[in-house]
């Protein structure tokens, strides 16, 4: 916790740093550098992280620090979901983390996600995988996400894909609008309207298929789709009579 704390001063000299989420999410405001959370890994940790990320203040800070292993690199990449967030995963000790950390600290544009892995923690791990999620590089014509070698783990290629199908999904083309006077235009116009929304309807026993129907959401948002032109709810609150005009 110490090194990363120190990582993060020599890469943000004004950075001002906590040790809980809810000490830098206060102290978060519209203007000023990023405020940063220097927390170890764990599943409570992550959860904080994924709820304090639906509000996402673009000068919160989050930096995530695995001592020990395994360290599971799938609920960090879960962070890129919200859309607007950098994050970043690497070696504590490597020369990687402190680049990792200054690309994190001059994102503006939405929190920054940085998992730290001391290399006691992954060094007998083939699944660890550094890389880097930045949005700023599609504005460049680049892929955001860039991973340290070709050798990228089946669940991190399967989650990618995952998400690059539903930002297809999200992004795409509406129907023309109609020509005026034409004798297709209500229908024409009602498919229109109807596809620029979005309603995802979920039937859970566990708890795990709100869980998809909500990461469904959020990429639809991040993918193009207004928030309020996204429906998220149970099957049994949906009014059937109303699947025509969807």
């Amino acid at each position: 916790m110490e090194m990363a704390t120190a990582l993060l001063k020599q890469a943000q000299s004004d950075a001002k740093v906590y040790s809980t989420l809810s000490e830098a999410t206060a102290a978060c405001s519209d203007e000023g550098c990023k405020c940063w959370a220097v927390l170890p890994l764990s599943s409570s940790s992550m959860a904080e992280v994924h709820s304090v990320l639906k509000d996402g203040s673009r000068h919160l800070g989050i930096v995530l620090v695995a001592a020990e292993g395994p360290v599971s690199q799938m609920e960090v990449l879960r962070a890129m979901e919200y859309g607007g967030v950098y994050v970043a995963a690497e070696v504590v000790e490597g020369k990687g983390a402190n680049e990792a950390l200054s690309a994190a600290a001059c994102f503006d544009a939405g929190p920054s996600v940085v998992l730290l892995a001391e290399t006691k923690a992954i060094q007998a791990d083939d699944q660890w995988t550094a890389f880097t999620y930045d949005p700023r590089r599609e504005s460049k014509g680049l892929e955001p996400f860039c991973a340290e070698s070709d050798r990228v783990s089946k669940e991190i290629k399967g989650f990618l894909s995952r998400q690059n199908l539903l930002t297809l999904i999200a992004k795409k083309c509406l129907p023309k609008e109609p020509v005026a006077g034409g004798t297709e235009g209500d229908l024409t116009q009602g498919l229109a309207d109807a596809s620029k929304t979005v309603t995802i309807l979920y039937t859970s026993d566990t708890g795990h298929a709100e869980e998809c129907a909500k990461v469904v959401a959020r990429q639809c948002r991040a993918g193009g789709y207004a928030s309020a032109a996204v429906r998220c709810g149970t099957l049994d609150s949906f009014d059937v009579s109303a699947l025509p005009s969807e």
